[in-house]
């Protein structure tokens, strides 16, 4: 009898859905697998029952050293009963963290309690967390967001899943202010199965089209978005609801195109940025990366005493050579002016950023993998485009991008092929280090190239 095969990336999960596991009993016995093996990636425990006191013991030993010894990217705890005492062990783990890339926590039991909404923000804004679903979470509502989204702040964040939270217009408000604002990187935002309704969602999709250039995917579905007035006191006849919802409808659809457009733009306009940051830093590196020893040639004509009615003056033995033109040698100015044609999309911030990057040798990659690290693996930062310190010029700009493509692969490149993954990531996370992975809207008051002379490129 053959033994069934599992795939070599299969065994780094642990699937425990709907498998009985009971709050510390259960708790104990996942940690009891996660030990049992050497690297665990996914762990998706949805449909037990954990409760509080079985996740606040298996997120105090993923807290541990030796817990978080464990690469975990995914894990979802779907329908256990979790409350607040829960959510503030997953807040401690989520501290720092920089694993963890998805979390599903939708159908559980958390309240609106003002601390943790506000806590859970910190957290996540300290992470590197892409993916969040809270999804059929019904207690948290109006109260939640209203504490949550002005302290949310997560550099990662590409996705984030509200729906069914009983959300009225009155957290459109606080929706409008975080999309519209640079605190906002999401690429997807679902916020389907709520009451927003029309002027709720008409306001979000103004704001999308005037402030925000990162998403590309917004859902708000059955959310009472036929109601033209969700404030009506329903004393109205039959025909005068009809009328209402044919009007509501037909707002509605003006609005759904003017989405569609705005969604449609920043997908645009983000392939292009994309696609103009890496070819700018391909010829940035060539001008600007500057030897450690530069010698500047003189051109200066040599000088002899000569006699001439009893005085001394200069004269040239000989006219210099003449030189080949050296882009180079044009004023700093002038260079990074030039430059700035090959990217015409990315603001003035986006380049600088990009022009001091190419000008430091600290982000050369090096000529052979570090073998020093931990496990004689090559060490993460010392890869290309990998955990190189950005220094002044990342913090010239207040709105920040998003990450690249909701694949994880650079948008615009060619089709990822076998052994071509590396090197999409390496262009993702290099793209998302400098802020180029989203368009961004020139301000008044944005940098101009000129003043990258104060940061010694």
């Amino acid at each position: 009898m053959s033994v069934a095969k599992v795939p070599l990336s299969a065994r780094s999960h642990i699937e425990s859905l709907d498998a009985g596991l009971c709050s510390v009993e259960g708790a104990a016995e996942v940690i009891s697998d996660i030990r049992a093996r050497r690297n665990v990636t996914k762990l998706i425990l949805g449909h037990n029952e954990l409760g509080d006191a079985g996740c606040e013991l298996l997120f105090g030993f993923l807290s541990t050293e030796k817990g978080r010894q464990y690469p975990i990217s995914e894990i979802s705890l779907n329908s256990n009963g979790i409350g607040d005492g829960g959510l503030r062990a997953i807040i401690e783990y989520l501290r720092e963290n920089t694993s963890l890339k998805e979390l599903f926590l939708q159908n559980n039991a958390f309240s609106a309690d003002p601390d943790v909404a506000t806590a859970f923000a910190e957290a996540l804004n300290t992470s590197q967390l892409e993916t969040l679903s809270l999804t059929t979470n019904t207690a948290l509502a109006d109260e939640f967001i209203a504490r949550f989204l002005p302290v949310l702040d997560a550099p990662h964040l590409q996705e984030m899943q509200l729906s069914v939270l009983g959300l009225t217009h009155a957290s459109a408000p606080h929706i409008v202010e975080y999309i519209s604002s640079p605190r906002c990187r999401l690429r997807a935002l679902r916020a389907n199965g709520n009451r927003l309704g029309l002027r709720g969602a008409r306001t979000i999709v103004r704001a999308i089209h005037r402030h925000n250039f990162t998403l590309a995917k917004l859902e708000m579905y059955a959310n009472g978005l036929a109601d033209a007035d969700p404030d009506a006191s329903g004393e109205t006849s039959a025909s005068d609801d009809e009328g209402a919802l044919r009007a509501g409808d037909a707002i509605w659809q003006d609005s759904e195109k003017e989405l569609a457009r705005a969604l449609q733009r920043n997908r645009h306009l983000r392939e292009a940025t994309e696609r103009e940051a890496l070819s700018l830093l391909k010829y940035a590196r060539a001008v600007l990366l500057k030897p450690r020893s530069v010698r500047s040639p003189s051109a200066s004509r040599a000088l002899v005493p000569c006699t001439r009615s009893g005085l001394f003056s200069s004269i040239s033995l000989a006219e210099p050579p003449l030189l080949p033109f050296r882009f180079t040698s044009l004023p700093i100015e002038l260079q990074l002016y030039i430059l700035s044609f090959l990217a015409p999309t990315l603001s003035s911030a986006q380049r600088i950023r990009i022009y001091t990057y190419a000008s430091s040798q600290a982000t050369l990659p090096p000529l052979l993998p570090s073998l020093t690290s931990r496990g004689n693996l090559p060490d993460p930062t010392t890869l290309p485009f990998g955990g190189v310190p950005m220094g002044v010029g990342m913090m010239l700009r207040k709105r920040r991008g998003y990450a690249s493509g909701c694949d994880g692969v650079v948008t615009g490149s060619k089709p990822a092929t076998p052994g071509s993954g590396r090197k999409a990531e390496e262009r993702a996370r290099w793209l998302t280090m400098m802020r180029c992975d989203a368009f961004e809207l020139e301000e008044d008051g944005d940098w101009s190239e000129a003043d990258v002379l104060a940061l010694g490129v």
